[in-house]
Order: C-alpha cells, then sequence, then structure tokens
C-alpha cells in the first residue's frame, strides 16, 4: 500500500474534478491522522445536555444538546453550529423497548448531506449538464438502547494512513454526549436527563504526549478551563521550578500545600492523614505547622536529659520556632526504698518518702531527689541514716508546639 499522496501540479495541467478533489481529501486525511495520533477522541467544547418543560405534555421534558464540537474516533471533526431541540425519539433515531425506564445514551456521529449546486462552465462557456455538489458535514443525533454505552470505548480506529469517516470495521464513530430517561411507553416523553450512568459519563477530547512543555517556564494542571476558588490543581516551574500542588483562588492564585524545590527538598502545609505505612530517608527539618503540637512521654532517672518528640531539634527550640511545656511527677515506691548492698533484707515497708525536688532545668535535665524517714532494720545495719537521701524517679511528658512557621 502507498504512502498518502500529496497533490501537485504543473503550468498548463488540466484539472479534473478528482484532482482538485484531492486537494481537499489530502487536508482532510491528515488533519484527521493528526487527531487520532496526537490526541483521544471526544467532546472538545460544548454539546451539553439540558432539559425543558414541554408546554403541549408537562409531565415530559424537551431535551436540548447545546452547540460545540467533537472529534469521532475517526479523527473526523463534528461541529454543531445551533442547538439541537428533542421532543420526540424519532427525532434522535427511534426508540426500542419503550417500557424500559432505564437511562438511555445519547450520542453524535457525523452524516454527510449533499447539499447546493455550484454552476460551473463548460468547455465553450456554456453550462456543464452536471455542477459538482457540496457535501453539508452533518451530523445524527442517535438514541441508544439502555447498555449501548458500554461498548463505546472498544470502537476501533480505521488503519494508521487512513482518513476520516470510517472506523476499522466499516462503521460511523459514536460519541456520548449525555444520558436521557423515557416514560410512559410507546406514546410517552423524555423524563430526564442524566450526566452519567453505569459508571460512564462524558467523554472529553485529550492529548497523547510523552512530554509537556511549557512556553513561559509555568505549566498548569487544572481540572476546569477557568480558575474556581478552592479546587485543587498542580503547578510546574515558576520562578524557583518548583512542583506545588494546591488550591486556586478565583483570580487563579494557587497557595500550595505541597512544594517539591528544585534542590530536591519537599515541604508540607496544613493536615496530613496518612493510611498506611510511612518511611522516611533522610533528615526531617520538622513535621511541626502552626497550631500543631508534638508529644514525648516515658520514664526518667535523676541526672537524664529528658529526650525531644521525634522530628523536633534543638536549633529549633533555641530559635524560638517550637515552645516546649515539661512535666514531671516523681515515682515513690517502696521498691524504690534503700536496700543494703541491693540484698533483700530490707523491703522499704514503713519507710517514709518525702520529694524535696523534682524540676528540669535549662537542659532539660531531670533533678529528682527524695528523702526516705523510718529507715530500720537491715538497711539502718548497714549505715542508711534517717532519712536517707537518694536519687529518685519520675514520669515526664515534654510537648512541643509550634509558635510559628519553621523558618
Amino acid at each position: 500500500m502507498p504512502a498518502p499522496l500529496r497533490p501537485e501540479f504543473h503550468e498548463g495541467q488540466y484539472l479534473a474534478a478528482d484532482d482538485v478533489s484531492a486537494i481537499v481529501r489530502y487536508g482532510r486525511d491528515a488533519a484527521a491522522r493528526h487527531h487520532r495520533h496526537l490526541h483521544t477522541w471526544g467532546i472538545a467544547s460544548g454539546l451539553e445536555v439540558s432539559q425543558q418543560p414541554r408546554e403541549d405534555a408537562p409531565e415530559y421534558r424537551r431535551v436540548v444538546v447545546a452547540p460545540g464540537t467533537l472529534v469521532d474516533p475517526s479523527g473526523r471533526e463534528i461541529v454543531v453550529p445551533a442547538p439541537l431541540a428533542l421532543s420526540t425519539a424519532a427525532q434522535a433515531g427511534g426508540l426500542t423497548d419503550p417500557d424500559d425506564p432505564s437511562p438511555r445514551p445519547l450520542m453524535l456521529m457525523w452524516n454527510d448531506v449533499p447539499s447546493g449546486v455550484s454552476p460551473s462552465s463548460g468547455a465553450c462557456g456554456g453550462a456543464a449538464e452536471e455542477a459538482a455538489p457540496r457535501a453539508e458535514e452533518g451530523f445524527a443525533l442517535l438514541l441508544g438502547a439502555p447498555g449501548d454505552e458500554l461498548d463505546l470505548a472498544e470502537q476501533q480506529p480505521p488503519a494508521p494512513d487512513a482518513g476520516p469517516d470510517r472506523l476499522g470495521d466499516g462503521g460511523r464513530g459514536r460519541v456520548l454526549v449525555g444520558f436521557v430517561t423515557w416514560g410512559g411507553g410507546i406514546g410517552g416523553g423524555f423524563t430526564g436527563v442524566l450526566a452519567e450512568a453505569n459508571g460512564i459519563g462524558r467523554r472529553y477530547a485529550g492529548v497523547l504526549a510523552d512530554r509537556v512543555s511549557a512556553r513561559g517556564g509555568t505549566l498548569e494542571l487544572a481540572a476546569e478551563p477557568r480558575p474556581v476558588a478552592g479546587r485543587v490543581g498542580v503547578r510546574i516551574g515558576g520562578t524557583d521550578g518548583s512542583l506545588d500542588v494546591g488550591r486556586f483562588s478565583a483570580a487563579g492564585a494557587m497557595t500550595p500545600s505541597l512544594r517539591v524545590l528544585s534542590d530536591g527538598s519537599t515541604r508540607l502545609k496544613g493536615d496530613v492523614t496518612i493510611d498506611g505505612g510511612l518511611t522516611v530517608t533522610g533528615p526531617v527539618d520538622s513535621p511541626l505547622v502552626s497550631g500543631s503540637v508534638l508529644a514525648q512521654s516515658g520514664t526518667a532517672t535523676h541526672g537524664v536529659v529528658l529526650p525531644l518528640p521525634q522530628g523536633v531539634t534543638q536549633d529549633q527550640v533555641a530559635s524560638g520556632d517550637v515552645v516546649l511545656h515539661i512535666q514531671v511527677t516523681p515515682v515513690a515506691q517502696a521498691s524504690d526504698a534503700p536496700a543494703p548492698g541491693g540484698g533483700s533484707g530490707w523491703n522499704g515497708v514503713g519507710a517514709l518518702p518525702v520529694v524535696l525536688r523534682c524540676e528540669v532545668d535549662a537542659a532539660r535535665r531531670l533533678v529528682c531527689l527524695i528523702a526516705w524517714y523510718g529507715i530500720s532494720g537491715a538497711a539502718a545495719a548497714a549505715g542508711y541514716g534517717s532519712p536517707a537521701v537518694l536519687p529518685g524517679r519520675a514520669r515526664y511528658l515534654v510537648l512541643a508546639a509550634a509558635a510559628r512557621e519553621p523558618s
């Protein structure tokens, strides 16, 4: 099979109708291949489906398809220049199983119509017996049966070098624009309009690309063509070359919640919920954001420096980014009373502990001293006086609160 043929002409050449048609075919075929191989088929703009009351039958609705454009699976462009209003199923190709209330797909496909006659000159200046007609690149609105939308994604495109119009199986491509419901049997009417059914909705045209580059240095991904306040989007590039995920304002400005900077570091702002495991390799600058609190608890003995909550550094405390709140509670049990040489000659029963000091100094070092009164028996014989002042234990709770956004 030859590659696509490009029409070429020379001075003095007689042009037949097919020569001129080849010019049109060449452009149409090239455009269709572009649509098929660099884009995905679907709605390009407009074609929203809405409903209006019917004055002649208030229990039913008039279905209206807005103007717009689409590209079908063959790569052919279909243009709907004006609104389409449907009151009967016959206007959309008829109705199957009128008693079924299930959603029915409303689809568009191309339908060329010969349109008008352009007079042409004969060989001697007279009118030609048959003039070349124009073709209106029209469309047909098709009301499918419930479930017909399930195989639309499986439509097979034509051969790679083919032009538009026919699919691989010889049929015409169909593009879903919405769903309608029908009631009242064969003499009934439309009862509603739906955006999707069976998990399938309107299909929009897309792009097939392995690389997308921004000419202005910033690339944005958004779910709407115009900024919508509060909606999430992605922005790549900008003055610092970062990747930002955040929410747009009505004016299009973004407030990032996640930033990946050009040096490879990542910053998060706001609450983070993790469902599943989390593995972090490398240092964590700060897990704190304004208003959040981290905690560390346990039991420590006299002279031990209390640890900071995981992810909090001494530099953050020193700079004022993090404020510490520390609570210590002494632990004084009979088992903590003195026993000579670690022996079991005395179990501390009858001894009275008095907490002399239980506090934390500026370096978070625990100071816990306990005086034991009523020492007797083996402990007294071993040289423990009364009271005996000994190092003690304490339960601690360290709270780290973010005083401001980490610098």
